[in-house]
Formats: structure tokens, C-alpha cells, sequence
């Protein structure tokens, strides 16, 4: 199904309610009725489809097919695009964390704080396609950003003709553990040091891992390093990250403290 300009709600609509039906029935005994009506409530919701349509209209997306995944503050699906397969990340409004996205956007000098629910879901996917810009810009092995129009988001997939590529946690065995974790640490110092961002919620639930390459995915969160809780957010994606490769894959890494007291040093030194 290719995209013709100008595309209207009804047409969108119609590609939402096939993608809601097949996902339906996919998931069917395993997927409860009020939370598929919590999904659809959402897809359909009119401003993520006036969303949408911009987004086709623009020729940023040609297609949507299928769900990729339906969490607590985003539901993502497989598209495509001019080069090929996209993800479009759709944030909740109903449903969003108000108080949650307060706290990482609040002492983040690039963004004014705002009360209304919508706003802040405007706000908070534009903060995730900025984090993503300037981590992509720094050389960090993110998705490519392409594009935000109100609470959706474009961007690279990781995958393979609209099947993800699996997190972290869920990779059993790499060819070279150590390695990978020191590529991550790597990035972990870029984003610090060139992009001037935490990730703030860096675990093995937000790292792809796709053809012996790592990804850091849901930047959202991710803050200035002028940010008032900067600090401690870095000690804590180090930690987990850390923590993780030694309790699954028994690799000895270094110290988190001493990497990010040295990081710090060095932040400050430039």
C-alpha cells in the first residue's frame, strides 16, 4: 500500500483499524480486551491522526503495517519511508506520567516546563527527536531521527523488514561480550562528553542489538549534564549497565564510580 498526497482520516483511520484488527487477532490469547481498546483508544485517537496524516502528507511515511510493541507511554509500529523501513512512535496522552516527565524536563534549560497534559506530550516527543539529534550528531549508535509532528515520532528502524531487533536482555549469547560492553561504556562517554547529555534510564530494556552492533533506543528522558540530577543519573546508567554484563555474561568491567568520577574530570577539564 503506497501513500497518495493528501491522504484524509478516513484513509488513515482505515490503516489503523487494519493494523488493530491483525493485532488483535495475533495476539489474541494473550492480549486482554481492555488492553487492546487501551491501544486502540489511542491509535485512533484524532490528534494522533491528524499526526499522521502530515507525516504521509509530507512524505515522511508510506505505509504503517503492523505493532511493534504497546508499553505504558508509547505504542510503536513498523512503516516505511523514501529509504526504506521506519519506526513511528506514538506517545500516550491519556495515559502519560505527568509527574514522571516533569522531573527530567524541569532544570533541562532547552525546554519551559508546561502544565497542560497535551502540551506536554507535544513537548516530550519533541525532546526525545532533539536528544536523538544531538546524539546521532555526536556519533552514538542511535536510530537515524527524520521527523516529529505533535506526539509522534519517526525514526530509523532497527530491525529487519519490520520485525525489531531484540533488546539486550533478551540476547542469550554475543561473540564478544567484553567488547560490546566497552562500545557501550564508549558511547556512554560520547553522549557525555560530545553530545553533553545522560541517558537517565540506561539498562539492558533500551539497548537493541543488531548485527554484533549495540542501539541505545528511548532517549526521551535523556537530560543537559547541567541538569541538577545529571550526576546521579550517570552513576546509575554506568551501574546497570555494568551490573548487567557482569551477572549475564561474566565480564569483569570497570569500576562505575571511578568511570564516572574520571568522566566527570574530563567533562570538566574541556
Amino acid at each position: 500500500m503506497s501513500s497518495e498526497p493528501d491522504e484524509g482520516y478516513e484513509e488513515i483511520e482505515r490503516r489503523l483499524e487494519r493494523i488493530m484488527e491483525e493485532e488483535y487477532a495475533k495476539r489474541a490469547k494473550r492480549f486482554k480486551d481492555e488492553e487492546y481498546y487501551k491501544v486502540r483508544q489511542l491509535v485512533f485517537d484524532t490528534r494522533t491522526i491528524r499526526a499522521l496524516i502530515k507525516l504521509f502528507n509530507k512524505g515522511v511515511i508510506r505505509d504503517i503495517t503492523w505493532i511493534v510493541s504497546a508499553g505504558k507511554e508509547a505504542v510503536v509500529m513498523a512503516g516505511t519511508g523514501p529509504e526504506g523501513d521506519v519506526a513511528v512512535k506514538v506517545y500516550k496522552i491519556a495515559t502519560a506520567n505527568f509527574r514522571k516527565y516533569l522531573d527530567y524536563i524541569v532544570g533541562d534549560y532547552r525546554f519551559v516546563p508546561v502544565r497542560d497534559r497535551d502540551r506536554l506530550i507535544r513537548l516530550w516527543a519533541k525532546k526525545e527527536y532533539r536528544n536523538l539529534v544531538r546524539l546521532y550528531e555526536a556519533g552514538v549508535s542511535v536510530p537515524k531521527p527524520i521527523a516529529v509532528v505533535g506526539n509522534v515520532l519517526v525514526m530509523e528502524f532497527i530491525g529487519d523488514e519490520g520485525f525489531p531487533a531484540p533488546l539486550l536482555r533478551e540476547v542469550r549469547e554475543l561473540p564478544d561480550p567484553s567488547s560490546t560492553l566497552d562500545a557501550i561504556l564508549a558511547d556512554v562517554r560520547r553522549t557525555y562528553l560530545d553530545a553533553e547529555l545522560v541517558h537517565g534510564d540506561l539498562s539492558e530494556y533500551n539497548i537493541m542489538y543488531w548485527r554484533e552492533k549495540h542501539w541505545v533506543i528511548d532517549v526521551s528522558q535523556a537530560v543537559v549534564t547541567l541538569h541538577p540530577m545529571a550526576e546521579a543519573y550517570l552513576r546509575r546508567d554506568v551501574e546497570r549497565v555494568i551490573r548487567f554484563f557482569s551477572t549475564r555474561f561474566g565480564v569483569r568491567g570497570p569500576d562505575p564510580w571511578s568511570f564516572v568520577d574520571e568522566l566527570i574530570r574530563e567533562g570538566e577539564a574541556r
